[in-house]
């Protein structure tokens, strides 16, 4: 804790909104995806994204899962904004919009199926597990005392299931588990936090829009899952950034370092891994996308 010229402690505090994510491409893998915004970053931010949309003249919702095939013509209007949210990431947003996507293997030996009785049980624990992550990778080397987070979710992706004879607990879960696990922390440059969740609608918040595209687009690098040229040039944008921050921090070009962050788990002994081998291949033999 830093102190004043008087030698009283002087508490470092911030506020962060935290967008959530989550996709299952396949049986094998579970993605969690969370973008951080600093509270007073965020009409900044906000005003980026619609300045893309302006240039394309589109204002639909932007889900990975729905892009066109093309980017060209009308219909690729939506494709367009997708391309430049991402870019305007790397080149402008990076300093004020931090990504961090947590890939699970469930078919690694080490993946512990009997814990998790329901799969929201696996979601849940994730999504927490991730957070954590997030806070200590992106914020923990700006030595902040206390956080208080607001954890902004797709209100449509958080359905319970009566018919299956269980509710889904994410609400009460995630803020308990968060704030559980920084009580706990044994880090000093781990912050105490405050935590509440909001379930949002995607379709009028922007930054879930930004944070399901992200998601996509690492998913895209992970598992190859589609043909579409545009998933796969979104992709190829993930691709070329994960490759970079394989480098020491003074030869990485994008500058993402500690500002996008892919990691796995568990691995063979059961701990969180930082190189994801990605399906995904582009040898084009430049890391420029410009």
């Amino acid at each position: 804790m830093q102190r004043d010229l008087w030698g009283q402690p002087v508490k470092r505090t911030a506020e962060y909104l935290v967008f959530h994510d989550e996709s299952e491409p396949n049986k094998r893998w579970l993605l969690i995806g969370l973008l951080l915004v600093r509270k007073e970053h965020l009409g900044e931010v906000r005003a980026v994204l619609q300045n893309c949309r302006r240039k394309e003249g589109y204002e639909g919702e932007l889900h990975f899962a729905e892009l066109p095939k093309n980017f060209g013509g009308p219909w690729g209007k939506k494709a367009r904004v997708a391309r430049e949210w991402l870019r305007c990431f790397q080149n402008n947003l990076s300093d004020r919009v931090f990504f961090s996507a947590l890939s699970v293997d469930r078919y690694s030996p080490r993946y512990e199926h009997k814990r998790f009785t329901s799969d929201f049980h696996t979601y849940n624990r994730f999504t927490a597990m991730a957070l954590k992550a997030a806070i200590a990778w992106h914020l923990g080397p700006h030595k902040l005392d206390t956080v208080t987070v607001h954890f902004i979710s797709d209100a449509k992706d958080r359905p319970t299931r009566p018919d299956r004879g269980w509710t889904d607990n994410f609400e009460q879960y995630l803020p308990y588990r968060a704030e559980l696990d920084s009580f706990l922390s044994q880090s000093p440059s781990y912050p105490f936090l405050t935590v509440d969740l909001e379930l949002r609608d995607s379709a009028k918040e922007d930054l879930l829009q930004l944070c399901d595209l992200l998601l996509g687009a690492t998913q895209m690098a992970l598992v190859a899952g589609s043909s579409r040229p545009t998933k796969r040039e979104l992709g190829e944008m993930i691709v070329r950034w994960y490759r970079d921050l394989q480098q020491p921090p003074w030869q990485q070009q994008f500058g993402l370092h500690r500002k996008f962050n892919l990691w796995g788990f568990p691995d063979q002994n059961g701990s969180p891994y930082n190189k994801v081998e990605l399906a995904l291949n582009i040898d084009d033999g430049q890391l420029s996308l410009l």
